[in-house]
């Protein structure tokens, strides 16, 4: 196992940001609360805007996506809608504070995933086995 060790947490590094960028990417498309949302992320949340960027440039490259992202969005947010218009100006404050329903917890949670993984994938792959040659060489 430790064999394959890195590749496995390369895997779920790729796989989280991609989970990652679908549903930011998605929350930037819903139609009233997008640009609520992404005016915060770009002020508060470098790493949620960088999300963003690439949700929407795969949700250009592949619309399934951003319809999956948006959908997803719209149910983690909905109970929130009230609140983030009314006071736009803390809505990552609000979306990462507060615990509104398990998806949202998911998706904000998830955040801080990708850097974790990323750091795991790295140690992880200056650490795997390497191949030992004991005789012989280059002839």
């Amino acid at each position: 196992m430790r064999k394959y060790a890195h590749l496995l947490l390369t895997a779920l590094f790729l796989l989280t940001l991609l989970w990652q960028s679908v549903f930011w990417g998605g929350a930037t498309a819903l139609p009233d609360l997008g640009p609520i949302v992404r005016r915060s992320a770009m002020r508060e949340a470098p790493l949620v805007s960088g999300f963003m960027v690439l949700g929407e440039t795969l949700g250009k490259a592949a619309p399934f996506l951003r319809d999956l992202g948006q959908g997803w969005a719209a149910k983690a947010l909905a109970p929130a809608a009230e609140r983030l218009l009314a006071d736009p100006d803390v809505a990552m404050d609000f979306i990462f504070g507060q615990s509104l329903n398990s998806t949202q917890r998911m998706a904000t949670r998830g955040v801080y995933a990708v850097p974790f993984l990323l750091v795991l994938a790295v140690i992880a792959y200056l650490r795997r086995p390497r191949q030992v040659r004991m005789m012989g060489g280059r002839r």
